[in-house]
């Protein structure tokens, strides 16, 4: 009899443990994103049905395809909870024409893109930017060159309806 109450208290135990472990985080918390390799890699594809499988694995889903003269842009959206804020995240990834480069773009306000991607960039040179978003008084860009690829990575200061509040953007442009 002692024995059985032994076997009983102890399976009771390791259910209780089982059940107080957490669970892991999900995507909505942790909110994770792709590397500067993982980032080259996708430009390096040109391939908009190679890119759609890798970043539907991050919780992007398509949203639209827009069509110009001298590229086609496929944005990918997924919606966050950060300290119990939403925010979208955006990724563009747009080929050009003729093949000859593609371009991933990816804006977020849910987590600060410049201290995560500036240590992983530390061996691109840096240089002049010359993008768009770094004409406007209001945003901070640092652009890297590795020769294969240039990067631009942003920080721009928007005026929200209850603040002020951050954007930053990466772009990785196949050369």
């Amino acid at each position: 009899m002692k024995s059985f109450c032994l076997q009983i208290s102890l399976l009771f135990i390791a259910f209780f443990a089982q059940a107080q472990t957490p669970a892991p985080a999900t995507i909505a918390t942790k909110n994770p994103f792709p590397t500067i390799s993982t980032l080259t890699a996708w430009a390096s594809y040109n391939s908009q049905e190679k890119f759609n499988l890798d970043i539907r694995a991050l919780g992007f889903k398509f949203e639209e395809k827009s069509i110009e003269p001298a590229s086609t842009a496929y944005t990918y959206i997924r919606k966050v909870l950060v300290d119990n804020v939403n925010y979208t995240d955006r990724i563009v990834y747009r080929i050009t024409t003729d093949n000859t480069a593609s371009i991933i773009s990816l804006v977020t306000a849910s987590t600060d893109l410049v201290s995560f991607y500036t240590p992983q960039l530390a061996g691109y040179k840096t240089g002049k930017c010359d993008n768009e978003m770094s004409k406007d008084k209001k945003t901070t860009c640092t652009c890297y060159d590795n020769g294969k690829f240039v990067i631009d990575v942003c920080d721009e200061r928007v005026k929200l309806t209850m603040g002020d509040g951050n954007n930053y953007f990466i772009s990785v442009a196949k050369k």
